[in-house]
C-alpha cells in the first residue's frame, strides 16, 4: 500500500512541477507585458504632467527641458530593466516557493464597471513601484511631485510608499487601470495558482498519510 501512495506522490510532485514551469513562463510574460505599459505610461504621463503644471514647464530654460525629454527617454528604453528588476523579487510569485499557507484569492482580480478593477496588491504593489520611476524625474524638474520622506509644500502629490522596514520607493499613488493585456496573462497565472495549490495540499496529504502508516508499521513490527 505504501508503495502505491509513493507512486503517486511522485505524479503529483511531477504535476506541480509542470504547473510552476508553466507559471514561470507565464510570470516573464507578465514582466514583458508592464515593460511594454511602463513604455507607453511614461511618456504618457509626463506629457499630462507638462500640460497640468505648465507655469513649471514655462519656466524651465531650453536647456532643462530638453534634459526632461531625455530622461524621460531613457526612463521609456529602460522600461524592461526596470520591470524585470522590480517583478523579479522574492515574495511576488507563489510558484517560485510553493506553500500550503498562500490565501486562495492572493491573485484575484475584483472590481466591476461601477467601481472599476482591483487587482491584487502582491502585484498591483511592484507595478506601482515600475510607474514610479517617473515620479523621480517629475520631482527633479519641479513638477509638484515627492518621492521621499521630506517636508515640503502641502500641495505635492506624494510619489512614495514606506513600508514595515522602513524602505522608501517611489510609487505611482493614483488610481490606475492596467493594460488589457496585463489582466489576460494575470488571470492566466490565477487560474494555474488555484490548481497548483490543489495539488500541493494533495502532496502534503500524501506525505501525512506515508508518515502515519510508517508509525503504524513500525509499532506493528517492534516486538
Amino acid at each position: 500500500m505504501s508503495e502505491k501512495l509513493e507512486d503517486l506522490l511522485a505524479t503529483k510532485e511531477s504535476e506541480l512541477f509542470s504547473l510552476c514551469s508553466i507559471m514561470q513562463k507565464i510570470k516573464l510574460q507578465f514582466i514583458n507585458d508592464i515593460s511594454d505599459f511602463a513604455a507607453k505610461w511614461y511618456e504618457e504621463t509626463a506629457r499630462q504632467y507638462i500640460k497640468k503644471y505648465s507655469e513649471v514647464s514655462l519656466n524651465l530654460s531650453t536647456e532643462s527641458f530638453g534634459d526632461l525629454k531625455k530622461k524621460v527617454k531613457r526612463l521609456v528604453a529602460g522600461s524592461k530593466e526596470i520591470s524585470e528588476k522590480v517583478l523579479g523579487q522574492s515574495g511576488i510569485w507563489w510558484h517560485e516557493r510553493p506553500e500550503l499557507h498562500s490565501a486562495v484569492s492572493q491573485y484575484d482580480q475584483l472590481g466591476d464597471q461601477q467601481v472599476g478593477n482591483k487587482y491584487p496588491e502582491v502585484i498591483d504593489r511592484p507595478v506601482r513601484i515600475v510607474l514610479g520611476e517617473l515620479g523621480i524625474i517629475l520631482e527633479e524638474f519641479g513638477f509638484s511631485v515627492r518621492t521621499g520622506v521630506t517636508y515640503g509644500p502641502h500641495n505635492e502629490e506624494y510619489w512614495f510608499e514606506k513600508t514595515e522596514d522602513k524602505t522608501t520607493s517611489p510609487y505611482f499613488p493614483h488610481m490606475l487601470e492596467w493594460s488589457k493585456q496585463m489582466q489576460e496573462t494575470l488571470s492566466e497565472y490565477n487560474q494555474l495558482y488555484k490548481q497548483a495549490m490543489l495539488v500541493l495540499q494533495a502532496i502534503q496529504t500524501i506525505k501525512d498519510e506515508i508518515k502515519k502508516r510508517k508509525i503504524i508499521d513500525l509499532w506493528d513490527s517492534t516486538s
